[in-house]
């Protein structure tokens, strides 16, 4: 095994001689035997144990273990104790999701500037590969665990899971096993104790094949990357230009890199929507608030304006919501002979307000009730010609009893001027830099 760990070390230049290193140790079988590797290779090594808190008296057998274990080998240890159930509640992820990020964040808080090695060997990665393939993946999904990714480097990936219990077993050390890993109740574990057994016995060689084939995978990935980043460079910052680009790996691999820039997972789907409009133009939601618009293949982020939900309204002031002004002003006394319907859409009786206004985006199935329609409208429909962003940036004039105006539609009849108006509110709207409305 150890020759193995050298030649991972030197193939992915993931330490330097005499290097210090921060180990993630669980306790369990990889990552002690990735501690006791790393040691005997003459590296200099530090030790992080992350207590999820998942199981009770054994997640303090773990931690005791690996306390025992560094003290013997006069190692540094730092323990950090997170509460994994919180914070899945709190954000709202898994219990795996969750311990995941908390157990990342630790060991970059203690890592020092120093690389992070974790105990993923060839086996998980396989697992992984198997995983992404189940849920639907690109060439980099078939790749499983990267060797190297940023300062978190795998020294174990070119062993297995019996190389490690061979070299364990050859230093007479013990370790402790994660009794959640011994139940099919999760994917993972339905793929290492159910699917990976049954293909073994396919192919007793199964991992060695696996390898085999990962270096093939590897260098297409590779291939694909290298040429998607070209096409990426193609970037005024503003817009990616993908005209006279070819359907293909690189391109598909390109917006995965927007996707996931945008925070977005980058499924099947997902990029297929987003090269359709590459070639045929148009525009798509891709998560909340951001969008992806196309025109003759070149690209553009677009993102929904962060505003406050609303803002209050306040005569002879103008204020700024949505990247628009909105000035109120009271004209009084208001005679209706001096004003056309058009100039009227844009003015409220303020005698027939009720309480105090504010401006915001339309909500839901609001409606309005415009004067000579006979009927109230939702104004999500009465907005329908506007594309998604400009439609929830409509600003909306709104009393105690719901919308009384409505940005290119008008004032609601419950507060339109008439004949017997005294006193009238002019909503003039401009965008910011000017273009009055």
């Amino acid at each position: 095994m150890l020759e193995k760990v050298k030649s991972a070390i030197s193939r992915y230049e993931m330490l330097g001689r005499g290097e210090e290193v921060l180990v993630g140790l669980s306790g369990g079988a990889d990552s002690t035997a990735l501690l006791l590797s790393l040691i005997e290779l003459g590296f200099k090594v530090r030790a992080i144990h992350v207590n999820h808190n998942l199981r009770g008296d054994e997640s303090l057998r773990d931690q005791r273990f690996c306390e025992e274990l560094c003290a013997r080998l006069g190692i540094s240890l730092s323990v950090e104790s997170v509460d994994v159930s919180a914070y899945a509640a709190e954000k709202k992820l898994s219990v795996e999701l969750a311990a995941r990020e908390l157990r990342y964040a630790a060991f970059e808080k203690h890592s020092l500037g120093n690389k992070i090695a974790t105990a993923h060997t060839l086996s998980d990665s396989f697992e992984t590969a198997l995983l992404n393939l189940t849920r639907g993946c690109g060439v980099k999904g078939l790749c499983g665990i990267p060797p190297r990714r940023k300062n978190i480097i795998r020294p174990l990936i070119f062993c297995t899971r019996a190389d490690v219990e061979a070299y364990l077993a050859c230093k007479g050390q013990n370790f402790v096993t994660d009794s959640t890993n011994l139940s099919d109740d999760c994917s993972r574990n339905i793929i290492r104790l159910n699917v990976v057994p049954e293909l073994e016995r396919i192919n007793p060689n199964l991992l060695k094949s696996f390898e085999s084939s990962l270096c093939a995978i590897s260098e297409a990935e590779a291939f694909i990357g290298a040429e998607a980043e070209k096409l990426l460079g193609n970037f005024d910052g503003k817009v990616y230009n993908f005209t006279d680009v070819p359907d293909g790996a690189p391109l598909s691999a390109a917006v995965s890199r927007i996707l996931s820039a945008e925070g977005v997972e980058p499924s099947y789907e997902k990029i297929t929507a987003v090269k359709k409009i590459i070639f045929g133009g148009g525009r798509i939601n891709v998560k909340k608030g951001v969008y992806l618009s196309a025109r003759g293949g070149r690209l553009s982020v677009e993102r929904d304006i962060a505003e406050p939900e609303e803002k209050r309204v306040s005569l002879g002031e103008s204020f700024e919501i949505f990247g628009k002004s909105v000035a109120v002003t009271k004209i009084s006394p208001f005679d209706i002979s001096r004003f056309n319907k058009s100039d009227l859409r844009y003015m409220i009786d303020d005698s027939r307000v009720s309480g105090e206004y504010v401006a915001r985006s339309f909500r839901g199935t609001e409606r309005i009730r415009l004067p000579e329609r006979g009927m109230s409208q939702m104004v999500k429909k009465l907005l329908c010609g506007l594309d998604p962003r400009e439609r929830k940036n409509a600003v909306v004039i709104a009393d105690a009893d719901g919308a009384v105006f409505v940005e290119g539609i008008g004032v609601s009849e419950r507060v339109c001027c008439g004949a017997n108006t005294r006193s009238a509110l002019r909503i003039d709207i401009s965008d910011a830099k000017g273009d009055g409305k």
